[in-house]
């Protein structure tokens, strides 16, 4: 499943990540929030989520508050590493049909972006409301003073006759 600006940004998620986030959708009323964090390898212009953690120890929940053990993150971000994967953001759910982020979603993202060490332009936001995919995604990429809301790119068929 992709997701572009129509420019320079394009995110593709693998569907192991999609199964993930499909696993911790807040379903029911008791449903508390989940998230983790993003993590990618990176074709051209095209950044590849391939990996995103999940519930850890240490992580504070609720029904409108998810607070993420940051120690066990930092582990993440190193072991991922060695393995080629780069941290580019996080995900986390929301308890509404078509998930919009918060002030706070926003402030957060905004200030991960400017505490990290990294290159990159952009660090991705991903919120899951309950509706299905992709109408219950939110992806956006952000960085310290920008944020841009991406949308949902349809694969078209191809008629290969076309080609020939």
């Amino acid at each position: 499943m992709q997701f572009t600006n129509n420019a320079d940004i394009t995110i593709t998620f693998e569907n192991e990540v999609l199964e993930l986030f499909e696993k911790h959708k807040q379903l029911s009323e008791k449903s508390l929030e989940a998230g983790g964090q993003l993590f990618a390898r990176f074709n051209k212009k095209e950044v590849i989520i391939s990996k995103a953690t999940g519930l850890r120890d240490g992580d504070k929940r609720g029904r409108f508050l998810f607070w993420p053990n940051r120690k066990k993150e930092q582990n993440e971000i190193k072991e991922l590493f060695g393995e080629g994967y780069h941290y580019v953001g996080d995900w986390h759910t929301h308890p509404e049909i078509i998930p919009t982020p918060s002030k706070t979603d926003l402030k957060n993202i905004a200030e991960c972006y400017t505490q990290s060490k990294h290159d990159l332009k952009y660090f991705i936001m991903v919120i899951i409301g309950t509706d299905g995919f992709p109408n219950g995604m939110h992806v956006s990429a952000h960085n310290s003073d920008q944020t841009i809301k991406l949308n949902f790119l349809p694969v078209h068929e191809v008629n290969v006759s076309q080609f020939l």
